[in-house]
């Protein structure tokens, strides 16, 4: 598979380059410098009697035997190279000593001043200081669902959510001016979500003919992304051709077969919701619109990934899928249906294996996989961090979905009329002179000091402010799930390499 290929690629290149000191051929560096000391960016894993010494900025990676950690060691601090090779090869062969030490050096592992360090710190820091633009919306046709989904923050009742339904107008509004914000935007992408947003079909299917009615007056660039997040249980004939009109990617929220769907999936009389689901689902396939599937992993679905994956790949044969994790309630309560977070990663790398053995590439996988394959630093985890706008079905605009119905004062700042009325002049500078959207633009984890030393930093992208917020009490602590994910995928990803790496010819 594509995905395969890529990582036994970077295996090629890593052994091509002779960074692997099993494999060294003993040449030495020419001009070497007198002393060296370890970037503080390498980190030193072990696994089943292998070592790995891995740039956690660069992700420059050396394997090898006993003799990385002796290197690592002796160069904790800045050190004369020649005492070093000296006191190692009393345990090890000089040549490999001296190709070990070449090797990390050529990779950065081992630098000679920290300004070095410092260096690529910095370039990176300002790269996410100014990686986003508004090129992203959320439209939220209503807080409505039909669907009372035990795990949902709609059904939070903390909230106090009341059921809105946006007007053709206010949709207009928003599309015209995210339109403005995101002139010279390459990709430019709008998501419908909800509550469901079929149940208000009237002001759904209007806004997603006016994008590619202006996307055909070249309005969006080279064009506009459009994606529809649905429960399947409205999927009509109307809905089938309007959707065959203006062809946006569809999800359909399914959480495996009948039995674990309908344990947390449930309508408002707490029957299950599978047969509604899985015939909008069936009907969009049939119409040859190659929906998705959204799953959200819970604490009665984690247990059986096997048996979701089978039904994925057996039954439903999705274009594309992702898993979802848990959104913690306002009250900083993780939700009623959680789970491990290391055990749901455990869960989650399995399925993802088997998942790309059959041309599927699961999407919050493929979120730290990319930028692990490219070498490219995952600088930001979420568009709410400087690059998104959120419509709320009043018009209210905010930066994050999963503050709705909380303090609409505080997260939803705007009013779209108030941005229309100066739609000639509106900028994206214009939405970050507003203290909140200013603040999230910034949250990275290289400018979070608590991230600065970790060796999950470059796939990480920071997670979500809300869960940060709503458990840590702040949008610059940790989101726990994701830091948690983010190390044990890195993880998998680099042994899964250095596999690759070993088995190839």
């Amino acid at each position: 598979m594509e995905a395969d290929r890529s990582l036994v690629q970077s295996g090629r290149e890593e052994k091509q380059s002779g960074t692997n000191p099993r494999e060294s051929s003993g040449q030495q560096a020419v001009n070497r410098p007198p002393v060296l000391q370890r970037s503080r960016f390498a980190h030193l894993l072990h696994k089943n009697g292998d070592r790995c010494i891995f740039h956690a900025l660069t992700q420059r990676m050396i394997f090898g035997g006993t003799v990385l950690d002796n290197v690592f060691d002796a160069f904790a601090a800045a050190t004369p190279i020649a005492a070093a090779v000296d006191r190692l090869s009393a345990n090890h062969p000089r040549t490999l000593v001296n190709q070990v030490i070449d090797d990390l050096s050529r990779n950065g592992l081992l630098i000679q001043e920290p300004h070095e360090d410092a260096g690529v710190y910095q370039k990176l820091y300002r790269k996410g200081w100014n990686v986003y633009r508004i090129q992203h919306m959320y439209i939220l046709p209503t807080s409505a669902c039909n669907f009372r989904c035990k795990y949902c923050f709609v059904e939070d009742d903390q909230r106090h959510l009341k059921p809105e339904f946006m007007d053709i107008a206010t949709a207009e509004t928003a599309i015209k001016v995210f339109a403005r914000l995101c002139k010279g935007v390459q990709s430019p992408s709008a998501t419908f979500y909800g509550g469901e947003p079929l149940l208000n079909p009237k002001t759904t299917y209007f806004a997603l003919r006016l994008l590619r009615q202006m996307e055909a007056q070249g309005e969006f660039g080279q064009g506009i992304r459009i994606s529809v997040l649905t429960n399947g249980s409205l999927v009509d004939d109307e809905a089938i051709g309007v959707f065959q009109e203006t062809k946006p990617s569809i999800s359909v929220s399914l959480d495996g077969p009948q039995l674990l769907h309908d344990a947390a999936r449930v309508d408002e009389h707490h029957r299950g919701t599978f047969d509604a689901a899985l015939a909008g689902y069936r009907r969009l396939q049939d119409a040859g619109l190659k929906p998705g599937i959204s799953c959200t992993l819970n604490g009665f679905t984690i247990d059986h990934m096997d048996e979701i994956v089978d039904y994925i790949l057996e039954d439903l044969r999705p274009s594309g899928m992702g898993f979802n994790l848990l959104v913690p309630q306002i009250d900083g309560k993780s939700n009623c249906l959680g789970y491990d977070q290391e055990y749901a990663t455990r869960q989650l790398i399995r399925a993802f294996q088997r998942l790309r053995e059959a041309g599927i590439y699961e999407d919050r996988m493929m979120r730290r996989v990319r930028p692990f394959l490219d070498r490219r630093m995952h600088l930001k985890d979420c568009m709410g961090v400087g690059g998104q706008l959120v419509i709320a079905p009043t018009g209210r605009v905010g930066l994050c979905q999963a503050f709705l119905g909380v303090d609409d004062k505080k997260y939803f700042p705007f009013d779209i009329r108030q941005l229309a009325a100066k739609v000639d002049q509106l900028t994206s500078d214009d939405i970050y002179a507003e203290p909140l959207f200013d603040e999230w633009r910034h949250r990275f984890p290289l400018n979070m000091r608590q991230c600065a030393d970790c060796f999950a930093i470059s796939i990480c992208g920071g997670g979500c402010p809300y869960a940060a917020e709503v458990t840590e009490g702040s949008i610059w602590e940790v989101d726990k799930r994701v830091c948690s994910q983010a190390k044990n995928i890195l993880d998998w990803m680099i042994w899964d390499t250095y596999g690759h790496m070993r088995s190839a010819p």
